[in-house]
């Protein structure tokens, strides 16, 4: 897949598509990890990992999930 490089005010970037982001799970504010290998002439961007306290229970993180699908609507937006 090719993208061009545009300009964003004195810096320069490259537009990722809808489909790569969903697939990637990338929303607007997400941190992602960038990789550069000046040997190749390659970019890597990568999700970056949360980790978790040994003692977290992951069933609690699921049920904080749970609740925000189930209340998307209602919560649709907050963060903008």
């Amino acid at each position: 897949m090719q993208r061009k490089i545009i300009r964003v005010g004195s810096s320069r970037g490259v537009l990722l598509p809808r489909e790569v982001t969903k697939a990637m799970h990338w929303d607007f504010g997400t941190v992602v990890d960038l990789e550069v290998n000046h040997d190749r002439k390659e970019v890597t961007l990568k999700t970056v990992k949360v980790s978790l306290p040994d003692d977290y229970e992951m069933e609690h993180l699921r049920g904080i999930e749970e609740q925000l699908m189930l209340h998307a609507e209602l919560l649709g937006g907050i963060d903008d």
